[in-house]
């Protein structure tokens, strides 16, 4: 990762935000491991939330080379009729000049990657270094980049770059635990942005919140109306996709009626090596099985899974155990079995968080394994 050394007075102050935030995402992570080991034991998952999984098959592959069996692009995307995905390739673009949004509907071998633009330390990357991020995330055949916050100037360094490589865009507002307020200046920060920009052209979704219920930084019932706030807001600015907000499965299952009704689309973070009871090789299956249960839980709405990868480094969690091999064998079974409905986490290693339980934040870094 790179980072300017001449901080210009905007980088300082973005600095600042990115500060902040960061702190919130490590609020964020620390609160859900002390929580995701009770919420997946077998106890926990016999009163709801969680399908297990008890078997899956072996993933074969070489550690000497990455993830490279990428089928062809079919002519259109197909709109999937269930969670599963087919292994038909990466879906098709549309052309550059289309200003529609493009919805999300994908069934290919793997379709977004999220990305934080922050340097090792913590700092906002300069534009180049975001630019040549971008171009490298484009490169490796993803169609979708997905942003949790507006922080870093990253509504205009990831979407100009963004839109020169025809990728889509997933937006996000994030809530931290200073709650609903003091998250509604990104709502418009975005429509701005969007009126500079004269069109919500590759705009594919945008994602109110990240676990905000599941971290107690609002209630459900908070979080649905604050949805619909924003939806409205969007819309007056011209906006016409999806909009969703993302928790785990546990908690959309415990709050359907109040949650699924406020979403476009059903979408939630879906992270095997929190269960606890899964293996790399059976993280496919049991993302696959989520996902399955996502539809039960919200029926009649497109399912997807906006989190989701295995550590490369850190403790065991049960037979849960983060290693390079590891991390290889698991995202090349979400691939192949959820890749078209799933986002990636993430780009490169956050090395500017706390390691957290486990020693494993800092190491969900999986981009290398696309090239």
């Amino acid at each position: 990762m790179h980072f300017s050394t001449i901080l210009s007075a905007s980088a300082v102050l973005g600095f600042s935000l990115a500060s902040n935030i960061h702190r919130k995402h490590e609020e964020l992570h620390t609160e859900r491991h002390a929580n995701l080991f009770e919420r997946h034991t077998p106890e926990a998952s016999a009163n709801s939330t969680v399908r297990e999984v008890t078997s899956a098959p072996e993933i074969l592959t070489s550690s000497a080379m990455p993830i490279q069996d990428i089928p062809a692009h079919p002519p259109k995307p197909v709109k999937p009729s269930h969670p599963e995905v087919a292994n038909s390739g990466p879906p098709a673009k549309k052309p550059a000049d289309d200003a529609k949004p493009k919805k999300p509907f994908h069934s290919g071998s793997y379709w977004a990657m999220t990305y934080s633009p922050y340097t090792p330390s913590g700092l906002c990357k300069a534009s180049s270094d975001v630019a040549s991020d971008v171009a490298s995330i484009a490169a490796k055949g993803f169609s979708s980049i997905r942003l949790y916050s507006t922080d870093c100037s990253g509504l205009t360094n990831v979407a100009t770059a963004a839109q020169s490589h025809n990728l889509n865009l997933i937006l996000g507002v994030y809530i931290s635990a200073s709650g609903i307020s003091a998250a509604r200046p990104q709502i418009d920060e975005i429509v701005t942005w969007a009126a500079n920009n004269g069109h919500w052209k590759g705009v594919e979704m945008i994602v109110v919140g990240n676990e905000a219920v599941f971290n107690n930084f609002a209630s459900a019932e908070e979080l649905a109306s604050f949805v619909s706030e924003a939806r409205s807001a969007f819309k007056n600015g011209g906006y016409d996709g999806p909009v969703t907000l993302t928790e785990t499965v546990d908690i959309l299952s415990k709050h359907a009626e109040v949650l699924c009704p406020a979403s476009d689309i059903a979408a939630a973070n879906i992270h095997a090596f929190f269960n606890g009871q899964v293996t790399a090789s059976g993280a496919g299956a049991f993302v696959a099985s989520q996902l399955e249960l996502l539809a039960e839980t919200c029926p009649g709405k497109e399912v997807y899974n906006l989190e989701t990868g295995w550590p490369s480094k850190g403790s065991k969690n049960g037979v849960a155990i983060p290693g390079s091999w590891e991390q290889r064998i698991a995202v090349e079974g979400i691939r192949k079995m959820a890749g078209g409905k799933s986002t990636f986490f993430s780009f490169v290693d956050d090395e500017w968080k706390e390691e957290g339980e486990w020693g494993v934040e800092r190491s969900w870094g999986c981009g290398q394994l696309f090239d």
